[in-house]
């Protein structure tokens, strides 16, 4: 029996192809247990899991420039800064409204420190209050419109007067 012994010769190039190769694998493999074990044993228990939540459509919240077209015919809309140091107490003004007055006409509120309604929003002068499109509102912090038939009916600026026209006067 005849051995034949085969030497291959390797090039350079393929020398450093293959070293290159050997390392690109070991990195490789290497990356991919830390990043399993970090979300198995570190980060979450649950790496599979994943949740779903339904989206809720707050119906009570407008924007400008959705304010005259509400599918009721008559209603409010409250407008105020919702991170000022008066919102709770605004909030609650609707809700006494809601809770005491029979036949009550929703109340939506404008969240002024919302992104979409900031342009409406004037801190200095008065708002306009024979505004007829989305375009033409301005509103101060703190103004309570009652939109009749999609135009303005009437447009408060002051506490008292939106507290009388609320009938939840505190004094």
């Amino acid at each position: 029996m005849k051995k034949n012994n085969k030497i291959t010769y390797h090039t350079e190039e393929q020398k450093e192809m293959i070293h290159f190769l050997i390392v690109f694998a070991v990195v490789l493999v290497v990356v991919c247990a830390v990043y399993f074990f970090s979300k198995v044993f570190v980060l979450d228990q649950n790496l599979f899991d994943v949740s779903y939540e339904a989206g809720v459509v707050n119906s009570e919240r407008v924007v400008v420039g959705t304010l005259f077209n509400r599918p009721e015919k008559e209603y409010y809309v409250i407008a105020y800064d919702e991170t000022g140091s008066q919102a709770v107490y605004y909030s609650s003004l609707t809700t006494n409204y809601k809770n005491k007055q029979t036949g009550a006409l929703k109340i939506y509120h404008l969240n002024l420190d919302n992104e979409l309604n900031k342009d409406y929003y004037v801190k200095e002068g008065s708002g306009n209050s024979q505004a007829t499109k989305s375009s033409e509102v301005r509103l101060k912090n703190l103004t309570l419109i009652k939109i009749k038939n999609g135009k303005i009916d009437k447009y408060l600026e002051k506490l008292e007067d939106i507290e009388k026209e609320l009938a939840v006067t505190t004094k």
